[in-house]
């Protein structure tokens, strides 16, 4: 499986690893421009969720700089390919990156619980639950990394095996651990993926939107089959080093890398609706630029802001936006939970000068012959 025809896995890996940290980027910046422009009104702005993904988004750019500098070393490249010099190197980077790299694809397990307490408002119980999983996990990560450099006495052992009197520990343990952690990881992707679905779909929310961010999130699975690739690599990866060991590296960062990205972008993809919906409303208003009338929307518009400048009800002004242009009501597509907002009270001076009329009217049998009398009404 990790042979793919290749010869090294160098320059492969930076290709698929910077493309991904590209797109994720991309994605992750349109998250933020939503939180800050499109939900002020709903006074939410960034919350837990969005500081996390941005953690996991340096994260991920600190890894990538490491696999390329390790790459430049030779990592990727067949051992007997490479001096003494340049083993110990790409294998000193190579420690460093697999301490670092595991938690870039563990720590967005929590970007998709905090997104998932600002959609569902879940209970204590719940949280509970979802927060031990994710504790459980990272404290696995965390074993992992620390034995990275424990296995080995000196820990400069594992990288320059030059050093007298060094010894590392049974790689087995090493294996079990890689085993455990990525079966462990593999199964909160599916869960997480999975889990929330019954409990979106009874959201009060059109069906459309509801199926939306069910499915949206459900792509987390992707990162299960990531995890199912990387499990299925391990035991081949792990008897390849023990020959051979600067060469398979690439291969399992590349496999560990996507499964971060792909949940660092499942989660962002129900955050994207406002943004999705103003852009169809940007391109509907331009077709409907005109009505049938042959009178301009657009200007007709500008007149009744220009006439209101400083009303305090300009919020109605763009819902008869929405309306003219096809568009729906500003709520979110995913009812994220803010602090209550003040109850809506219009008093007199919400409004200025406040004008009654009231009109009286009378009616009477119809005689043919009789000329018309106005009627007459009361303005008060």
């Amino acid at each position: 499986m990790i042979e793919l025809g290749r010869d090294d896995y160098d320059i492969f890996a930076n290709r698929v690893l910077w493309s991904l940290f590209a797109v994720t980027t991309v994605i992750v910046i349109l998250r933020v421009i939503c939180r800050l422009r499109y939900a002020r009104l709903q006074r939410i702005g960034l919350g837990l969720d969005d500081y996390i993904t941005l953690f996991c988004l340096i994260l991920s750019f600190v890894v990538t700089i490491l696999i390329t500098v390790a790459t430049s070393y030779g990592l990727g490249k067949h051992a007997y390919d490479l001096n003494d010099d340049q083993k110990r190197t790409a294998l000193e980077y190579n420690a460093i990156i697999n301490a670092v790299l595991i938690w870039q694809f563990s720590l967005p397990k929590f970007a998709i619980i905090a997104i998932l307490k600002r959609i569902l408002n879940y209970g204590t119980r719940t949280a509970v639950l979802f927060w031990t999983l994710g504790i459980t996990s990272q404290a696995c990560i965390f074993a992992v990394s620390v034995w990275w450099f424990k296995q080995c006495d000196p820990i400069e052992f594992g990288w320059d095996r030059r050093i007298e009197g060094g010894h590392c520990a049974d790689v087995n343990i090493m294996i079990n651990l890689a085993y455990f952690t990525s079966a462990y990881s593999a199964f909160l992707d599916i869960f997480f993926a999975f889990y929330p679905i019954p409990f979106i779909m009874r959201l009060n929310m059109p069906l459309r939107n509801r199926l939306g961010v069910a499915s949206a999130l459900s792509l987390s699975s992707l990162a299960f089959a990531a995890s199912i690739v990387k499990l299925s690599a391990l035991g081949e990866a792990f008897s390849i080093s023990a020959k051979d060991p600067t060469f398979p590296v690439p291969y399992l960062d590349i496999l560990g890398m996507s499964e971060g990205y792909i949940l660092i972008i499942c989660s962002s993809l129900p955050t994207l609706g406002p943004l999705l919906r103003a852009a169809k409303i940007k391109v509907t208003s331009y077709d409907l630029g005109t009505n049938k009338s042959g009178v301009r929307i657009d200007s007709s518009l500008h007149s009744l802001h220009q006439s209101f400048p400083h009303s305090k009800s300009q919020r109605h002004t763009n819902d008869i936006e929405r309306s003219i242009a096809g568009g729906k009501s500003s709520i979110d597509a995913i009812p994220l939970v803010s602090s209550p907002m003040p109850a809506a009270t219009h008093s007199v001076k919400d409004f200025g000068i406040q004008k009654t009329v009231e009109v009286s009217m009378t009616s009477e049998p119809v005689d043919p012959r009789s000329q018309p009398r106005p009627h007459s009404a009361r303005v008060f």
